[in-house]
């Protein structure tokens, strides 16, 4: 769409309702309209989010056998669409509408700004970097890294005609590939090439895809467990699907990732270095915006360096507390003085007792039941969507050893999936604290009221802020401690606040190896030294923390700002302080930038004063 025709599409809408530009909007039916018509024809390009967020209408059964557009035109065409529906945003009054409208505007324009901000570079890749995917290909998340895992987590197969878009979307997998190839010429012509690492990393992965071979695919293997439970496929169907399927995998599927290895082998041969952002063309500028993305509050580099330093502090020292009042040593095992800290970090560092697999997920479905019955004391309203809990296959390979799959419309309910392998591997106490991040009163309770919401657009109840949604997770595990989970439990303490420790000293990673020019070495020996990681966990954190620039930063600054809100609100409202009510605002807004979210808060705090002042006269 362009400028012209958004500003116009909005005046209409107004016209519709009986109003003018410059005149409140009681229900704000116009903006609302406005910005559902610009993050529908957002979806209408993008095939595969639809599949994620279970959207059911012609346009994404019209796509479902489809793919997202990767391909360099694309790339111009959402820089386009980007600047287009910014400047109608940027065109209304907010002072026409009311708050509920104000924040959706807010949210609608940090959203296309922020977005904007990191398509702007000469060398951005050709999709929006929602998930601050700077590089064509990494070892992580990039295309094709998270296409078997989008395969196997999203695409639905509950009957024959989705079992053939799964068919079909296989075929598609290699044009897609190959626009990934072009995105990769396209950084290389201006200087940006991965980190060796990353490269090294994702050629690893795509040889042993590729060496698997079309019945050891994890698409195919994927494919046919789906198969398993779908609906009406008989016997000789389901072994038809399967050999649709085994021959998209041989004759497009491998060979396009085959050709992409060989361009990724070629970048190797002439990439040494493993530097952050800083090194690449207008590096600064680039992680400027993806700090501005991933936090939304304002901070820059130095002082997101500095707030990690200062609360990797705080953690350490109320780890060294619970050792020292709640989980005392013995003689023998007392750690000289100057290396408590140290054996606080390391004490928890231990495997978790073996357990069967059904006893793993009985136990985690235990935890989730007893939190959720105190739930109701903490928050006004509760999401209706279920959330099972599931084991990843043993064959499945996954990089999370508890992870989420939130609800996709009425298609499938929220999902926690427990990875048993990696449970087991986890520290002593470590796999509490990830349920309730993940599940309840984390990820899920947070999602399912966003999507609640029905009465906002579907930006607001779709659109995940990482600080936000991070932030949220986090603030549930320190809620939880508020809630008893544990008082009988201080090994389960030490691995709540062993996570918190993790996340702040990603932060302080973040902002070294990318703004700081810390070398990999230097991240590595930080994160042993702070965060007790083992030689190989810090050198993979330090690879992560390379190739996404400013997500590691979220976590900890979502927590902080979140916190920093309780407190300000407490303080004001005094015995007036109603912590369900706080919660609400926090939740049935959706997801919104910390920024809009702190206003958001300060409306309340105001709208509560006047209230109480009502009653009292």
């Amino acid at each position: 769409m362009t400028r012209s025709l958004l500003t116009a599409t909005l005046a209409m809408l107004l016209a519709a309702c009986g109003q003018s530009p410059t005149v409140p909007d009681a229900d704000g039916r116009a903006v609302d309209a406005l910005v559902d018509a610009q993050f529908d024809a957002f979806l209408a390009n993008d095939p595969e989010a639809m599949t994620v967020l279970g959207i059911d209408n012609p346009d994404s059964r019209i796509a479902a056998g489809r793919l997202t557009d990767a391909s360099l035109v694309r790339r111009a065409e959402l820089r386009d669409t980007l600047a287009a529906n910014l400047a109608a945003l940027d065109d209304i009054d907010d002072d026409a509408f009311a708050p509920q409208q104000r924040r959706t505007l807010e949210m609608a324009r940090w959203f296309y700004r922020s977005q904007a901000d990191l398509l702007g570079f000469d060398w951005s890749p050709a999709w929006l970097p929602l998930g601050t995917n700077l590089y064509a290909v990494d070892q992580l998340s990039s295309i094709p890294m998270s296409l078997p895992g989008f395969f196997e987590s999203a695409q639905p197969v509950t009957g024959a005609a989705q079992a053939r878009n799964y068919v079909a979307r296989l075929h598609a997998v290699a044009t897609k590939l190959d626009q990934v190839r072009d995105n990769l010429d396209l950084q290389a012509r201006h200087g940006v090439v991965p980190p060796r690492t990353a490269l090294e990393g994702a050629a690893l992965q795509i040889r042993d895809l590729v060496r698997v071979g079309v019945d050891g695919s994890p698409f195919v293997q994927a494919f046919a467990r789906k198969l398993d439970g779908a609906q009406g496929i008989d016997a000789a169907l389901r072994e038809e699907l399967l050999r649709d399927a085994r021959s998209a995998i041989e004759d497009a599927t491998l060979p396009a990732y085959a050709r992409l290895l060989a361009r990724i082998e070629a970048a190797i041969a002439t990439q040494d270095a493993d530097n952050g952002v800083w090194a690449l063309p207008d590096g600064d500028d680039y992680y400027a915006a993806a700090l501005r993305w991933n936090t939304g509050v304002g901070l820059d580099a130095a002082q997101l360096h500095a707030l990690g330093h200062d609360e990797v502090s705080r953690i350490r020292g109320e780890m060294a507390a619970i050792m020292r009042d709640r989980v005392p040593l013995t003689d023998a095992e007392a750690p000289p003085a100057e290396d408590s800290v140290a054996a606080a970090t390391e004490a928890v560092a231990a495997s978790v007792p073996d357990e069967d697999r059904e006893a793993l997920r009985a136990s985690v479905q235990a935890r989730l039941d007893a939190i959720e019955d105190a739930l109701p004391g903490y928050f006004g309203a509760l999401p209706t969507q279920p959330l099972d809990v599931q084991l990843a296959p043993p064959d499945a390979a996954g990089n999370a050893a508890v992870y989420y799959i939130p609800p996709g419309g009425d298609v499938r309910p929220g999902t926690l999936v427990l990875d048993v392998a990696q449970v087991r591997a986890l520290p002593e106490g470590g796999l509490p604290t990830l349920v309730y991040h993940n599940g309840l009163p984390g990820h899920h309770l947070q999602v399912g009221l966003a999507q609640a919401q029905v009465a906002l657009p579907r930006l607001r109840r779709s659109l995940a802020p990482t600080a936000f949604t991070e932030g949220w997770a986090m603030y549930a595990e320190r809620l939880a401690v508020e809630m008893g989970v544990y008082d009988d439990d201080p090994q389960g303490d030490l691995g709540r606040l062993r996570a918190e420790l993790v996340h702040a000293a990603r932060l302080v990673v973040d902002t070294g190896l990318h703004s700081e020019r810390w070398t990999l070495a230097q991240a590595q020996t930080y994160l042993r030294e702070v965060a007790g990681m083992s030689e190989a966990q810090a050198r993979s954190e330090a690879q992560r923390q390379l190739v996404r620039p400013g997500r590691a930063c979220a976590h900890t600054v979502g927590l902080h700002t979140l916190l920093a809100l309780r407190g300000h609100a407490r303080q004001s409202l005094k015995k007036r302080f109603d912590l369900r009510a706080f919660h609400g605002v926090l939740l049935e807004n959706g997801a919104l930038p910390l920024d809009v979210v702190s206003r958001a808060v300060d409306a309340w705090i105001d709208a509560s004063k006047i209230e109480d002042d009502g009653r009292a006269g």
